[in-house]
């Protein structure tokens, strides 16, 4: 049973890389606990306010039970800024716009690896229901190195101002900011003692958290990615010493799942202390753990006896499948519905903001890519409602296996797609720019 509620202040997926003996082992660490210390000596009574905060969503929580279905759909913006020096940190559009599709699948249970979850998780299974529509792409080369302080816990901010090197946030209040950016290694002298992949923040400035306990400034609200980790089909390779990480576009699905208001699934330890069995996420429907997984897979983990679940009276394993763990990138596929009905409650809360650019969202949604002749004989054209050169397309067979993915080019508001060479059948195509996004079932005959 869930006991200790504490929401997630400040999220920062952490790889530490141990030196031993000319051996590296990779482990991961999260920065939020010594971010949290710090707060606490600068804001007393900070911890009293920081529970304080997730029994409020919690009754939001409780409230959205009676009102969502899983076919409910919330509409969330996104402005991405990719910021670089080296130009392999320049990442192509296509990566952006596949990054914005695994969130879309992962946020809505269409990812094709949800076969690989165990069948006893299967009753927990959950669907969040957030459409991610990405507004607009913002590209800033810099000068910049974006370093973490080991001195203050503090994590980078100047990729989000103009004037530090970094690209100013779009209306944070009302759009989803991803910077995208190369964060720099935790060094001491030649050393490399680790890396951050990634940092979030939960709703800022509520009523009951001392001020400036969420994000330091409106202006910084969002989530910091490290160019590495943005995209399955990313071509930038990520290494800790001899270990190369698998990437396939989790990390920003865990890190926007910290800015819904998501804790990790071990709980981090107590609330302000190691990790242990008596740290909980503050969601009843996950199992207890002492710790996170080390990016692998390892289902054999029972780290805590939690028999009172409310699903089930048997004492189930780890979570490692969970998107909020730090398990392989690969064995990641889901989130529990007591997570999914966290984050909408977060989402209708101190998040509504988001959902009000209605003029945005109705605009976008009425306009949709035209797709002919459909069936097809191997050649399909498509027609854009807009004035917008480029596109990115991609195609899936009913398995999710992607067959074709790539940039179009508009000529005319149109572009001729040949397809003969793909096998007849049912496919999922996908095509998305900056301000449309369109699914369509297609047959080829």
């Amino acid at each position: 049973m869930k006991t200790i509620l504490s929401v997630y202040l400040f999220a920062a997926a952490f790889i530490l890389n141990t030196v031993l003996k000319a051996q590296q082992d990779v482990k991961i660490l999260c920065g939020d606990y010594l971010y949290k210390e710090y707060l606490n000596k600068k804001y007393p009574g900070f911890k009293e306010s920081y529970e304080k905060t997730l029994f409020q969503i919690a009754e939001q929580v409780e409230k959205n039970k009676q009102l969502r279905t899983t076919s409910t759909q919330y509409t969330v913006n996104v402005v991405v800024h990719v910021v670089w020096k080296d130009p392999s940190e320049n990442l192509d559009d296509s990566i952006i716009y596949n990054q914005i599709q695994v969130l879309n699948e992962d946020y809505n249970r269409l990812n094709a690896d949800t076969i690989n979850l165990r069948s006893i998780f299967q009753p927990i299974v959950g669907k969040v229901g957030i459409h991610f529509n990405l507004f607009q792409i913002i590209r800033k080369q810099t000068n910049q190195t974006f370093n973490v302080s080991l001195t203050s816990g503090g994590m980078p901010n100047q990729m989000k101002y103009d004037s530090l090197g970094g690209s100013n946030a779009v209306d944070p209040v009302h759009y989803l900011n991803i910077w995208v950016c190369k964060i720099q290694p935790i060094m001491i002298g030649p050393v490399q003692l680790g890396q951050i992949l990634g940092f979030a923040f939960p709703p800022n400035n509520l009523s009951n958290w001392p001020s400036n306990s969420g994000a330091p400034d409106i202006r910084e609200d969002g989530v910091v990615i490290d160019y590495r980790c943005f995209g399955r089909n990313n071509p930038n390779t990520l290494t800790m010493g001899s270990q190369t990480i698998t990437i396939k576009g989790r990390t920003p699905t865990h890190e926007v799942g910290h800015y819904f208001g998501l804790r990790h699934i071990w709980g981090d330890g107590s609330t302000f202390g190691s990790n242990n069995c008596t740290g909980d996420d503050g969601i009843q429907d996950t199992p207890n753990a002492n710790n996170q997984s080390n990016f692998d897979c390892n289902t054999s983990k029972n780290t805590c006896v939690d028999t009172n679940l409310g699903w089930t009276t048997v004492d189930m394993p780890d979570l490692v499948e969970n998107y909020m763990d730090y398990s392989s990138e690969d064995c990641m596929n889901m989130f529990s519905q007591g997570q999914a009905n966290w984050m909408i409650a977060t989402l209708l809360g101190p998040r509504s903001e988001l959902l009000n650019a209605n003029a945005v969202n109705e605009i976008h949604s009425s306009l949709k890519f035209n797709v002919y002749p459909n069936p097809n004989n191997g050649k399909i054209f498509i027609q854009s409602p807009t004035t917008m050169n480029t596109a990115f397309v991609q195609i899936q067979d009913i398995t999710g296996k992607i067959i074709l993915q790539e940039k179009i080019n508009f000529q005319n508001g149109k572009v001729a797609l040949d397809l003969s060479n793909i096998q007849k059948g049912i496919y999922i195509l996908q095509i998305t720019n900056e301000q449309i996004h369109t699914i369509e079932k297609i047959a080829i005959e």
